[in-house]
This record gives C-alpha cells, structure tokens and sequence, in this order.
C-alpha cells in the first residue's frame, strides 16, 4: 500500500510539473508573440480646442495624446498629424489645413497678478516616436487659408499617420460656431485665441466644443 502511494504521489509530482512547463511555454510563446507586434496606437483628445484668427487666415490648436498601452521591441513613429473640418449642413468647401509648426503654451504674469496664456514656437514639424513609456503629447498649431468662417456646427477629424502600412489612426470631434463666436472671433480689436471646451456644464450638447467665456 505504501509502496502504491508513494508511486501515485510521484505520478502526480510528475504530471503538475508538466503542465506548469507547458503553461510557462505557453505565456513565454505568448510574451514573445507580443514583443514581436507591432506597437498598437491610441489617440485622445484633450477637452479643449482653441482657434485663433487674423486677416491671413485660422489658426486651430489640438494637443492630442498619442500612446501604446504594449511594449514591444520595435517602436512607432509618427510621420504626420492631418486635420480636417467641414460643415455639417452645408455646401462650403472644407478647408485645407496643414500642420504650422509644434508650440508651447506659458503663463505671462501681468500687473496686478493677472496674466494671460501664450504660445511661442516649439519645433518644426517632424516625425516623432512612441512607446509604452514614452507617450507623446504635442501642442501642434494646424493652419488654414480658406476657411470661411461661418456659423455652425462643424465635424473635424483628427489623423495620426505613421510610418508601418497600417492606415491612419483617428478620432473625430464637432465644434460648434455661434454668430456671437464668429463675430468676437473676426473683431480686429479682439485679436488672440479663443477657448472652446466640451466639458462646461450647461454647454455639453451633442459632446461638441463650444465656447467658453
């Protein structure tokens, strides 16, 4: 009996051991597998949207964040951030932007310890990387020419394009122009940008940016 006993323990013993080596194989083959995919992009969207206007044409400013949640052993890099806008309802052609140049936003202290938020040239615009423990997160200053700026509420995209032959990551956002937002935008004696957000209570309609004043 003892002699039985001891062989089914060994048996056992035997078989645990086996399949923690297969169930060790199997995360080592899945790790592996991981390490060897190539980076998965997400795209956010921060809760503001600032647009600036002169007589030459619109400045739109997006500070989206560009991350992986996996590490692999290869890393992404970004080429291009593309921006586009049209008007829901109409028949205006959409405008063209392009990536102006990467900005940085500082605080300007002014008399009487007010102040005011500006941006000044950061880089020119570049490819970048991305990695699990380095996500990006640039203030980039997209411009356009032939906007004509209208009331309305108007769907934009935002496009991540990168270097692998995957297509572009996206993510979509509407902004909403009021005929008071249009006007304070195009006044000559207001001139800097001006702050949309989607998250001020009593203005969160449809999700969209409006403005905030």
């Amino acid at each position: 009996m003892g002699d039985f006993l001891k062989q089914r323990l060994r048996t056992g013993h035997t078989w645990v051991a086996s399949v923690a080596s297969v169930v060790a194989l199997a995360f080592s083959g899945y790790n592996f597998s991981q390490l060897q995919e190539d980076p998965r992009i997400d795209l956010t969207l921060p809760k503001v949207l600032r647009l600036e206007y002169d007589p030459t044409g619109i400045s739109l400013f997006r500070q989206p964040t560009v991350s992986t949640r996996f590490d692999t052993e290869d890393v992404e890099m970004v080429t291009d951030l593309r921006l586009t806008m049209r008007r829901t309802g109409g028949k205006s052609p959409s405008p063209d932007f392009y990536w102006a140049r990467t900005v940085k936003w500082l605080f300007k202290p002014g008399a009487g310890g007010k102040g005011e938020i500006v941006y000044e040239f950061l880089a020119d615009p570049a490819p970048f990387t991305v990695t699990q423990t380095q996500p990006q997160q640039h203030s980039i200053r997209f411009r356009t020419n032939n906007w004509n700026l209208s009331p309305g509420t108007y769907e934009g995209t935002l496009s991540v394009h990168r270097a692998s032959t995957r297509a572009p990551v996206e993510q979509t956002f509407c902004l909403v122009l009021r005929p008071p937002d249009v006007t304070l935008l195009k006044n000559p004696s207001q001139e800097g940008w001006y702050e949309f957000r989607r998250d001020v209570p009593g203005h969160e309609e449809g999700g969209c940016y409006h403005w905030f004043g």
